[in-house]
Formats: structure tokens, sequence, C-alpha cells
């Protein structure tokens, strides 16, 4: 398949001309972390029909009729999957498909080279605590730990065992993964304003995607 034309500079992850740097790293066994799209809701009207419109408006995506749109991106990290079998890849923020989930869970069946990892998704997945458990339950050996909140806390050296903001990060992501707690609301920390729910993952689930992923996949640079 021939890659997508864009304005800005850069080639898309499919482009042939990638090729070489995406071989190199599977020779290597080096894994390439990937971002693509954005949350669907920044694709969609501005409207009172937009769920998620409290983030959406201030990240919306703009001149969508000069641009690949989200199913577009999804098509080319399918193609890139596909062009480079060997080549590890760890897709940022679930692949930017929390609104269907089962969208990224046939790219795991399809594609055996690559994890997803769960990072600024917490507010978005949380929502559907049935499905997203299930999902995670079931593609536990795919799905690796990410935070992508409180980078500023980091700036000028700080300790962050002692810094309230990261401490509150870390509160929610593990009670989000491993509690049941029902319908709580941490807007200040991840923008939205929808509740929040725990999805009581199993401790062998938890072990997975807390650790036991990173390590084979950081493992595989010593094959």
């Amino acid at each position: 398949m021939s890659y997508c034309p864009t304005k800005t500079p850069g080639m898309h992850p499919d482009d042939p001309r990638m090729d070489p740097l995406f071989e190199k790293c599977a020779e290597l066994g080096l894994p390439v972390n990937l971002h693509i799209a954005d949350p669907m809701w920044m694709y969609e009207p501005m409207d009172s029909t937009n769920d998620g419109l409290m983030r959406a408006y201030t990240w919306r995506i703009q001149n969508q009729d000069e641009i690949v749109g989200h199913q577009g991106m999804i098509d080319i990290l399918d193609n890139t999957l596909a062009r480079h079998p060997n080549t590890t890849f760890v897709i940022a923020h679930l692949g930017n498909l929390t609104y269907d989930l089962s969208k990224l869970g046939e790219l795991f069946d399809k594609h055996p080279n690559f994890y997803a990892d769960i990072s600024a998704r917490f507010a978005e997945f949380s929502t559907i605590p049935r499905t997203a458990a299930r999902f995670f339950e079931e593609y536990q050996d795919r799905i690796v730990y990410g935070t992508d909140y409180g980078w500023e806390t980091f700036d000028n050296h700080t300790d962050y065992g002692n810094n309230t903001t990261t401490v509150e990060m870390f509160r929610m992501t593990f009670r989000v993964l491993e509690t049941l707690d029902d319908h709580f609301y941490l807007t200040d920390l991840v923008g939205y304003k929808w509740p929040m729910y725990g999805l009581g993952l199993s401790d062998e689930a938890l072990r997975k995607i807390y650790r036991a992923n990173a390590l084979e996949i950081m493992q595989q640079r010593n094959m």
C-alpha cells in the first residue's frame, strides 16, 4: 500500500523509506514506542454529541479535510505492523482505540509483534470497567503499564516521593487497575468530568502489566 501524503514534516511509519530504521531495530532487538492518532473525540464535531468535549475542544484535530482521519491512522498502524513482523512495537495510549477496544483486540490477534501501553488513558477505559477488565484479562500478555501524567512534577529534580501530584497520579492508576471502586471523580488530574470505575484486575494480570511484559520486551535486546 502506498503511504499517505502529509503536509507536516516527516513520514508515516508505513512509508517504505522507514523500512531500514525499523528493520535495524529488529536486528538489534530494540523495541519501538510508537504514537498513533489521538482519541476519537478529537476528530468528532465539537458539539453536545461529543462525549469527550471537555478535553477534545482543547486537543481537537483541525483541517480534517487535509489530514489522515482516525481510521486512516489505524490502517497505517496495521500496515506498519505487517511490514515489520520481526520488529517489536509498543503502541502508546492503547493505540488511541479506547472508544472501541475490540479494534485493538483485532490488531493483537493479527500481529504478534506488538504491545500497547495504557498511559494517559485511565479516564477513558475506566468508564467501561466490565468491558475493559475482560479485555485486560484476555490480553494481559500484550499490555504494559504507563502513566504519562504528572510529568511536570519531575522538573528541577523534584523528589517525586514527596510530591503530592505524583503521589495522586500513582494512587489513581492503582485505584483504577486494582480496586472495584465505583463512580469516583478525578477531574483535576485527568481532565475529563465523567466518573471513573475500578477494574479489579487479577493478580496475574497486574503482575504482567506492571512488570513482566516490560521485562520480556527489554530482554529481547539480549536475544
